[in-house]
């Protein structure tokens, strides 16, 4: 989940979603000034959301990103795996050796 013009509000932010079914353990990450020179991304938890937010000088001109994607628990996408074909693509190695 993406969640826009909510960083001045990361203590409730943090409360809501763990209202509504994340576990404070999720991880999250607040993308500060996305895409700028100066971009800062500062990883944390859902639980944890206001005190990153605090300790890095964070209140606005960020975006908040919540989710097990941000984890180590992932499948990676077979989209461009070399060893993966279709419609456009054959694949260019050995499926086995792509993992």
């Amino acid at each position: 989940m993406v969640i826009f013009l909510s960083s001045g509000m990361t203590g409730k932010l943090s409360q809501e979603l763990i209202a509504g079914g994340y576990k404070a353990d999720t991880p999250a990450a607040i993308v500060y000034k996305a895409s700028w020179p100066d971009e800062k991304v500062v990883h944390c938890t859902v639980g944890t959301l206001a005190e990153a937010a605090a300790a890095n000088n964070i209140s606005n001109l960020a975006l908040i990103t919540v989710g097990g994607f941000l984890g180590n628990e992932y499948e990676r996408s077979e989209l461009y795996n070399p060893g993966f074909s279709h419609g456009f693509r054959q694949a260019s190695i050995a499926k086995e050796a792509a993992k």
